[in-house]
């Protein structure tokens, strides 16, 4: 059920999607379709709306399955690690 999706210009992906880009999005049903280098978009507790970043690893702790992102021009992971139920889709084809 692929989504149409626009983005608020923030610079984090930069060039990637930048000002005008739009994407398609899917709703993962499961941890196996997110992969390394994916770009997802995310619930975080440490800011307000959706975060869009790139898959940086992917591991299991005690809680079981988690990611880390980073947006392609940030110097910096973002902090946490982020749960699958924290995701809300994931990008499989960007518009400009």
């Amino acid at each position: 059920d692929p989504e149409w999706a626009t983005f608020t210009d923030t610079n984090s992906m930069d060039p990637v999607i930048d000002a005008g880009a739009n994407a398609i999005e899917i709703i993962p049903k499961t941890e196996s379709q997110i992969h390394l280098g994916d770009i997802i978009s995310y619930n975080s507790p440490y800011a307000d709306g959706s975060i869009i970043h790139r898959v940086t690893k992917i591991g299991e702790d005690k809680h079981g399955w988690y990611c880390k992102v980073k947006g392609d021009n940030n110097n910096f992971e973002d902090p946490g690690k982020i749960r699958f139920n924290q995701i809300q889709r994931v990008v499989v084809a960007i518009i400009y």
